[in-house]
């Protein structure tokens, strides 16, 4: 008997009609807690239901997820069938499968593929004239399933479809190679997923799911962005944000906008960095202002009697100072000039930022904005679930 169907005893039962079979499930529990160990049944659960949810808000509103995700990279059915094969394995680890008949290649040459691509499109879009041509090439004797050499070249990234447009037949074949694979594994599972009350369909809709999770996660703005991108969505929040909003913020959360205004410090430069360190060493003897004297220099911050400003660290060893702790003493520091600076504090004063400046704006805005999303997003999930009334 199948190590999933015997797990599914620990599982516990639900009154409405599910969604997925408990084997489906108990195939992703295990999947799940291959990258987290302490992940439960209850939170394969609910990661299942939030997925279906994304899925159905990715229809609505962002749908060419579920077609690419990256103008440039593969596209989202590509990824999906990758990543059922991983479910079809775990699904049934122990199956032996007969080795497909090898494609007769000699049916479709490099010079064939060559003369059956048009031109390459520049602006990685096929003009409706090419996909038609594409559409005309069956390749289906090669895989042993459905499948036409536009279907091949509108999955690829743009990188494998230029080294095709290029000859790389070694890639075709793969590519070609990967497509017979998937579709001889699932036609000799189909018996033993039946019985295991497995779904292809929702093996399909599983995978599909969790590809398009990350992005609309980032979408309804409770996942960040990478460079600091934001959606439309996220970008109404934003709209909704007002001056008394961020005043309210600022006074609830004023100990996070406390800064330093100004440091009083000492520090000198020398030429090597031998003449540093024993410098270092009588700072720790004597104290900075005595080590001065006996190495005959003068504090570098003698004509502000020390205190640097926090709108004057613009210079570099402004900025080193600056960036240190209370009573901090440095080792010996390159400077750009190449040059060895020891630096110590000797007091620390902080400050508020003023409640109208564009610190406090930007950063309250931000948090603000995280909030709303994190309600918003909640208050949907429910109400979807509530009107769908699904089961995981």
């Amino acid at each position: 008997m199948p190590w999933f169907i015997i797990m599914l005893v620990s599982l516990p039962t639900f009154a409405k009609k599910q969604t997925f079979s408990q084997a489906e499930i108990t195939l992703m529990h295990a999947i799940y807690q291959q990258h987290q160990p302490n992940f439960d049944s209850e939170d394969t659960r609910n990661r299942l239901s939030e997925n279906l949810f994304l899925l159905s808000q990715a229809k609505q509103h962002q749908p060419h997820l579920l077609q690419r995700q990256a103008d440039v990279g593969f596209s989202t059915e590509f990824h999906v069938r990758r990543y059922v094969m991983t479910l079809l394995q775990n699904a049934v680890p122990s199956a032996v499968l007969p080795t497909p008949p090898a494609p007769d290649w000699s049916r479709y040459s490099t010079w064939k593929l060559s003369q059956d691509l048009p031109n390459y499109p520049n602006n990685n879009h096929y003009t409706h004239v090419q996909l038609q041509q594409l559409t005309t090439v069956d390749l289906s004797f090669l895989v042993g399933a459905q499948l036409t050499l536009a279907d091949l070249m509108l999955e690829q990234s743009m990188q494998n479809r230029y080294k095709l447009h290029q000859g790389d037949y070694a890639l075709f074949q793969k590519l070609i190679t990967q497509h017979r694979d998937y579709h001889h594994k699932v036609k000799y599972l189909a018996k033993r997923l039946k019985q295991a009350n497995i779904s292809l369909a929702n093996l399909n809709k599983i995978a599909t799911a969790e590809l398009i999770r990350s992005p609309m996660l980032s979408y309804f703005g409770v996942q960040s962005q990478m460079h600091g991108e934001r959606s439309e969505y996220v970008d109404r929040l934003k709209s909704q944000i007002t001056n008394k909003h961020i005043a309210n913020f600022y006074l609830k959360h004023k100990a996070d906008f406390k800064h330093k205004s100004d440091v009083i410090a000492s520090a000198v430069l020398f030429e090597s960095q031998n003449k540093a360190k024993n410098f270092n060493t009588d700072v720790k003897k004597l104290g900075f202002k005595n080590a001065l004297l006996q190495h005959n220099k003068q504090n570098l911050f003698a004509d502000t009697q020390g205190k640097l400003a926090r709108h004057n660290a613009t210079q570099w060893v402004h900025q080193v100072v600056f960036n240190l702790k209370k009573a901090q003493l440095t080792n010996p520091i390159r400077s750009p000039k190449g040059k060895w600076l020891i630096a110590q504090t000797h007091q620390i004063n902080f400050d508020y930022y003023h409640k109208d400046s564009e610190t406090v704006r930007y950063q309250a805005t931000l948090a603000l904005i995280e909030n709303m999303a994190q309600q918003r997003y909640q208050q949907k999930k429910q109400a979807w679930l509530k009107a769908t009334k699904s089961s995981i």
